[in-house]
């Protein structure tokens, strides 16, 4: 059965949450579709890095997408300025590619945590699920109308993403 893994980690990066997620299953959520085909569009136009607003939230989401490999990068939700999660995806097609790429993610939130009394865990180092998505929230949205967009939007951009890899 094709899917991925979707994480949610904490600040500290220590695994609040780990689901199962399918591809036509996702779609059946309200609102889903629609951002699979925003992301997915996106990807095929850009695979190595882009930025882009998403439709429907009045100019205040927006994601970043960074390739770090063939199969693996980052995404980082914002609203304004403010960064709102960041996102790993490791598609498992090449350990190495995977493992610097979560090697690179704790060292950022290694540095992220410098100095502010929090220790990082290092459940992320240790995942070896694939596909797989793994996402540290550190805030929600301001505006209650992108709530549900911002709460779908890690697993269905990693749904189009994986798709588009022909894994989910």
């Amino acid at each position: 059965m094709k899917g991925f893994t979707a994480i949610d980690l904490t600040p500290q990066c220590e695994v609040r949450l780990k689901a199962r997620y399918e591809y036509g299953l996702l779609e059946q959520i309200n609102g889903a579709s629609e951002l699979i085909g925003e992301c997915g569009a996106e990807i095929w136009r850009s695979p190595e890095s882009f930025e882009r607003t998403l439709d429907g939230t009045g100019n205040r989401l927006s994601l970043r997408w960074a390739a770090t490999a063939a199969a693996a990068g980052i995404l980082v939700a914002r609203e304004g300025e403010k960064t709102l999660a960041l996102s790993l995806l490791a598609g498992g097609l090449d350990r190495e590619a995977d493992r610097v790429t979560l090697e690179t993610f704790h060292k950022h939130v290694v540095r992220l945590l410098h100095n502010t009394g929090f220790e990082p865990a290092f459940d992320l180092l240790e995942l070896s699920e694939r596909p797989l998505l793994a996402t540290i929230g550190f805030y929600i949205p301001e505006n209650a109308a992108d709530r549900q967009t911002f709460a779908l939007v890690d697993r269905c951009f990693a749904a189009a993403y994986f798709r588009r890899l022909g894994l989910a």
